[in-house]
């Protein structure tokens, strides 16, 4: 059973190797994870753990009404099972709860699969960011999509 929870400094190993198995997602090293547990306000990780093993995580910040996801990931081999789909699910919903209405994100343009996945939870492209990513070099597609502020997610 699939369970989403706040990251604990005991994760931080765990959210480590999942970021050095997905080099399709921002490559940030622990201080910034460390930095995000240390001051919530500044953002937030969402864990997605699995027979008490993180498989997953997901981070998100408030801007005002808006919010943007900064990075998800999930081990290889639990791709494609609901982890994604559940890690961003709770994150709108606690946006949307702080009072976010829109939901922003950059996602590598050749990541066909992350962008089905955000595309099938009501996000569109709304603009693109040449040569954003570096390591390796790619282009970023915005993408965004409404939240009903409190209320439940909004479909566009």
């Amino acid at each position: 059973m699939m369970r989403v929870r706040t990251m604990a400094e005991e994760d931080l190993q765990a959210v480590e190797a999942i970021s050095e198995a997905s080099p399709e997602a921002a490559q940030w090293g622990l201080s910034a994870y460390r930095m995000l547990l240390a001051e919530p306000a500044r953002g937030r990780v969402l864990v997605g753990e699995q027979e008490r093993s993180v498989v997953g995580f997901l981070c998100f910040r408030m801007l005002g009404t808006e919010a943007e996801v900064l990075n998800l990931a999930v081990l290889p081999l639990f791709r494609r099972r609901g982890v994604g789909s559940q890690m961003l699910e709770q994150a709108m919903r606690e946006v949307s709860a702080s009072g976010a209405t829109r939901l922003f994100l950059e996602v590598r343009k050749s990541n066909v699969p992350a962008i089905r996945l955000y595309e099938r939870h009501g996000f569109a492209a709304v603009g693109m960011r040449p040569g954003y990513y570096k390591d390796p070099p790619d282009d970023a597609v915005v993408l965004a999509r409404g939240l009903r502020a409190a209320s439940g997610i909004e479909r566009n």
